[in-house]
């Protein structure tokens, strides 16, 4: 028989299982000890494949320690993408690329092996100099003097007076940093190997920003010493903050707090349109800073600043007005190459469209489609997005239910651009009547997106740098410099339980 067609074709990537976001382009940093390995696998057949068991078969590291988890299809229509996804400990991982192999095998196939690389990164905090560092193999990236404007906005209560608001941490939005690169090893020439042999350092950069938030949002929610993080820290406030209520975190079944970590993201993310998407500072800087050809580059520096005028919002086509100093460091000299520019974000969207019932029975689903629009007329598609949405109980706990374009259950059709999921009800149910809080009533349902860096194994590493995932181009959270302005997180559909 032949190998089963089913086949993960691009990069899998990192899903931080607290507050359900993917981490920026997909990169797993051991700062955090417990990461999902998601990743979307492809029925690369013209016919449909019946009876389908997918399992990770194993990691290249000892240090990643994933749970064993065998999913099963009773079919998955040709040409369809499914989203898998298995939790994993990487408190030991070690900083590198490390494959990973997927075993998927249907009825009337041999199974088939695939095996695809990860990238690790590892994040620590040095609380006496207030700076983070971000090792990996081509070197350490140091990020200090992180500027930002502190958001405690003023999240709201619900009818009965409780607290809706996420943890009262950020999110942060910053406005400026000092990024220091140490190559391994000094270099000579004028580009370094880029980091993972793929991305822009101000990948790495991100990530530091991205773990900072969501360790901070969650260790302040869940208290010290009970979140599995492997860093604290925060960034210096510049702006004066707006105290939010204090969050009940022992109330409810399931507490999520993937609000306070959307909105991070979506903050943070502002460093990667500062910094430009088509090449970084370091690289430009590089090109404008040609050393001797006797000399060897022993480390850089990149000290940026920007403005916001506008919201950094996810989807919108903000600017930054930036201004940066590239400095390189060589055995016999020292260069400097410095831009005054305004970026602007280009992981842009014209909003999402959701369809749900109006009003379902007690005990039927409970579901929700929604169409991602690109400009221009256009949908995302099947493995363009991570997505998920939030169903907001009428006592205001969230559960999270994953939306995918892959055909199945309430999608009418794979890659048709409709992203589809539903709540299982039953376990809903289960949890909100145990804790004696109301199912029947207004559900509310928020819809969040994610790109997803699509770049396939083996694309010249300054092609493949210029495809960042991540970026949030949905959310239901937008981000305002008007501390008076009321809750910052809209429902875009409602379901009424009767």
């Amino acid at each position: 028989m032949s190998a089963t067609p089913l086949q993960v074709l691009t990069r899998p990537f990192a899903i931080e299982p607290v507050t359900n976001i993917m981490l920026p382009d997909g990169i797993f940093d051991n700062a955090i000890y417990d990461l999902r390995i998601a990743c979307h696998y492809t029925n690369m057949s013209g016919a449909a494949l019946t009876n389908v068991t997918i399992y990770l078969e194993s990691t290249g590291d000892p240090g990643i320690v994933p749970v064993a988890k065998t999913f099963h299809f009773a079919s998955i229509p040709a040409g369809a993408a499914v989203l898998v996804m298995w939790d994993a400990n990487f408190k030991n991982a070690t900083p590198g690329k490390r494959l990973v192999s997927f075993v998927a095998k249907a009825d009337g196939f041999d199974s088939r092996r695939t095996i695809q690389q990860i990238f690790v990164s590892q994040t620590r905090y040095d609380p006496v100099t207030n700076s983070y560092t971000c090792s990996i193999e081509e070197g350490v990236l140091t990020m200090s003097n992180i500027s930002a404007i502190v958001q405690n906005p003023k999240w709201g209560r619900d009818e009965k007076g409780n607290c809706e608001c996420p943890p009262d941490m950020g999110p942060w939005i910053p406005t400026g940093a000092t990024l220091a690169w140490v190559p391994n090893p000094a270099y000579s020439g004028m580009h370094a190997e880029l980091p993972f042999s793929d991305p822009w350092w101000k990948v790495l950069a991100i990530i530091i920003a991205v773990i900072a938030a969501i360790v901070a949002a969650v260790a302040a929610a869940k208290g010290a010493g009970t979140a599995s993080f492997g860093v604290s820290g925060t960034f210096d406030e510049t702006e004066p903050s707006v105290n939010c209520c204090t969050p009940d975190v022992d109330a409810g079944p399931k507490k999520e707090f993937t609000v306070a970590g959307v909105a991070s993201a979506v903050a943070t993310v502002a460093i990667g349109v500062a910094l430009s998407d088509e090449a970084d500072p370091f690289w430009r800087g590089q090109a404008n800073t040609l050393p001797a050809e006797d000399e060897l580059t022993v480390g850089e520096k990149v000290v940026a600043k920007w403005k916001l005028p506008d919201e950094p919002n996810a989807g919108k086509a903000y600017t930054a007005d930036v201004e940066w100093t590239y400095t390189r460091f060589t055995t016999g000299k020292t260069y400097e190459y410095s831009v005054r520019e305004t970026q602007t974000n280009i992981h842009l969207s014209d909003g999402v469209e959701l369809e749900t019932p109006n009003t379902v029975a007690l005990g039927e689903p409970l579901w929700v489609r929604a169409k991602f629009h690109r400009t221009e007329g256009k949908l995302f598609k099947g493995t363009d997005l991570y997505a998920f949405a939030l169903f907001r109980a009428p006592d205001g706990f969230t559960f999270v239910v994953p939306l995918t374009d892959d055909g199945l259950g309430f999608d009418p059709g794979a890659n048709d651009g409709a992203y589809a999921g539903s709540l299982d009800i039953k376990e809903a149910m289960r949890q909100l009547l145990r804790h004696r809080h109301e199912v029947r009533g207004l559900w509310r349902i928020y819809a969040f997106a994610q790109d997803v860096n699509l770049t396939k194994p083996g694309t010249p590493p300054e092609i493949a740098a210029q495809h960042i995932g991540g970026f949030f181009v949905a959310s239901a959270v937008s981000l305002t410099f008007d501390p008076t302005l009321p809750c910052p997180i809209t429902a875009q559909a409602t379901i009424t339980v009767v």
